[in-house]
């Protein structure tokens, strides 16, 4: 080593060495320990540190305005001391100055039994594994030193981080054991310049951070599905039709109709309807029409169907703080109660299991709601709107819903029309999602051809308005931008979907359809009335929803028409 004793301001090559015998003897002195006011100084500093007798010990050193960072290491006979310059700014320096145990908290972060440490350098090779890592994955005291990192650590991304420089802080790390852990990845820059890499794994509690971890991400996905929503109801006339209720036939017609008569009445609603055709639409479009603006009404939601019903009571009438394992510490407030002044919506309430009824049907009978775990019930005012695809006829014959409780929940029932029943909304819906779809993604709209709808209108649609809007949003992923065509829809369609808009394309108009005369009938048509049933769809598909038009197509009366589409297929 060199026994030079000065070196620049903060230079953080400087080095020294200094070795003393147990009788307190100096035995040697190198480097800038060979200027005797900085061996006194690193004699004086090391004897402050910590109690003598201890194996090793980190300790700051200030001699001749220089900063220094000591480490002294003993054995029965000698004291060896080992200085390295520090930085003018080092906050290691100063942590080492004002804690007395500093050098105790870092072996206590180095050997954490619950949060592991690895370090790579530049070139992503491993310099440093914690024990308790070492003891997890499996190796020997020093076996993963030397190694790149992929070949120690499952899945590692430490030299990933290397190369791109960029944190990535509280990821989720699969291992090869099937256990997931959370980890931070951080990269180390020395002058500027990336050279390394540190990894923190965390051993204990990683389920707490998972569960917050997929709650963020529904909350995520609830946020962007509201911001559509708004989107919507931001670009659109103040009118019903902005939450979603698309469509100008005579079942959406007479709807929206029973939808702003029993907006404005505190009535109890029940909507009945097959799945997929809109029925939250329905409660939100209930909720928004009411006198009192929106922004100081709140509408709560719960799908009963999508909970376990171990949590369907805690959901809807709350709990105080502690009243079971896993609950919150300063209780929660249930969707009842968070409705006050405001709507609450059931979905899927055939669901409901048969105990939770009878609480259910106490509330609503005096608006008093009890957390569980709580004696002090407290009163709450809302408006109920509740929903199911289920036949509680049938339920309740069955014994499997009370009757007391469909009184009251249904003050007033609305019934949606599925999407068969309206098929000449089909164009409007049709235009509707090519135009949502598109402007979500900032993409152009393409030109939709005209025997689209046509095709669309031809086909059953089980899955009512939902299954409609999937089917466009993938025939728009895979159309060529510019024209959307009935073979953009073939993809995953069954044969007897290419059948049926075969079938609808052939029927005769009906000026055509003559009693005397036979008429060709196929299994889907079965009468005179399809046959007219199907033309008038395809008239109002070909005029984009026009029904004017389609009725001039078909030399008959738009009075007519309606009377055509409201008894629809026999």
């Amino acid at each position: 080593m060199s026994s030079e004793t000065t070196q620049p301001n903060g230079d953080r090559t400087a080095l020294g060495v200094l070795v003393r015998a147990r009788d307190g003897s100096r035995v040697a002195a190198f480097g800038v320990c060979a200027d005797a006011a900085v061996a006194n100084a690193v004699e004086s500093a090391c004897k402050q540190a910590s109690h003598a007798g201890q194996g090793r010990k980190l300790f700051p050193v200030d001699a001749r305005g220089q900063r220094y960072i000591g480490l002294a290491l003993e054995d029965g006979e000698h004291r060896l001391i080992l200085v390295h310059g520090a930085c003018s700014q080092a906050v290691l320096f100063d942590f080492l100055g004002t804690v007395p145990f500093a050098g105790a908290i870092l072996d206590y972060f180095l050997n954490d039994p619950y949060q592991a440490i690895t370090v790579v350098d530049r070139d992503g090779r491993m310099r440093f594994i914690s024990p308790v890592h070492e003891k997890f994955l499996g190796l020997e005291p020093g076996a993963g030193i030397g190694r790149a990192a992929a070949d120690v650590i499952p899945n590692s991304r430490l030299s990933q981080v290397v190369e791109s420089g960029k944190a990535e802080i509280g990821q989720l790390q699969q291992l090869n054991s099937g256990a997931t852990r959370v980890v931070n990845r951080i990269p180390i820059r020395e002058d500027g310049e990336v050279v390394g890499a540190i990894g923190q794994v965390m051993f204990k509690g990683p389920e707490e951070l998972v569960r917050m971890h997929n709650e963020l991400s529904a909350l995520r996905s609830e946020v962007a599905r509201y911001q559509r929503q708004f989107d919507g109801l931001r670009d659109g006339p103040p009118t019903l039709g902005l939450i979603g209720m698309i469509g100008e036939s005579a079942p959406m017609q007479r709807l929206r109709r029973e939808i702003q008569t029993v907006a404005r009445l505190d009535v109890p609603v029940l909507i009945l309807g097959e799945s997929g055709t809109g029925k939250e639409l329905v409660a939100r479009a209930i909720h928004a029409a009411g006198h009192e603006p929106v922004s100081e009404r709140p509408l709560v939601s719960l799908n009963l169907a999508a909970l376990p019903s171990t949590l369907i009571e805690s959901e809807l009438f709350g709990h105080a703080p502690g009243a079971f394992t896993g609950s919150r510490r300063q209780g929660q407030a249930g969707k009842l109660e968070l409705a006050t002044g405001g709507t609450v919506f059931l979905d899927e309430v055939a669901d409901i299991p048969m105990e939770m009824q009878v609480k259910l049907l106490r509330v609503l009978e005096d608006h008093m709601v009890e957390r569980l775990g709580s004696g002090r019930p407290k009163r709450v005012d809302f408006r109920l709107v509740s929903a199911t695809n289920r036949d509680i006829s049938e339920l309740i014959d069955a014994g499997r819903f009370r009757l007391d409780l469909y009184y009251r929940l249904s003050g007033v029932v609305l019934r949606i029309p599925a999407l068969r029943q309206r098929r000449e909304d089909i164009p409007a819906l049709l235009q509707h999602f090519v135009e949502a779809f598109c402007s979500r993604n900032g993409m152009p709209a393409p030109r939709i051809d005209h025997d689209v709808a046509r095709h669309l209108a031809g086909q059953p649609w089980p899955g009512n308005v939902r299954q409609l809007r999937q089917r466009i949003e993938e025939a728009l992923v895979f159309c060529d931008g510019r024209t959307l065509r009935v073979t953009d829809f073939a993809r995953g369609e069954a044969a007897r979907s290419f059948a049926s808009s075969e079938s609808i394309s052939h029927v005769p108009s009906p000026e055509t359809i003559d009693a005397s005369s036979p008429a060709p009938v196929s299994p889907s048509q079965a009468g005179l009335s399809d046959l007219a049933y199907a033309a008038v769809l395809e008239a109002i598909a070909r005029h984009g929803g026009n029904k004017k038009r389609a009725a001039e197509q078909l030399r008959i009366s738009r009075s007519h028409l309606y009377k055509i589409l409201e008894r629809g297929a026999a």
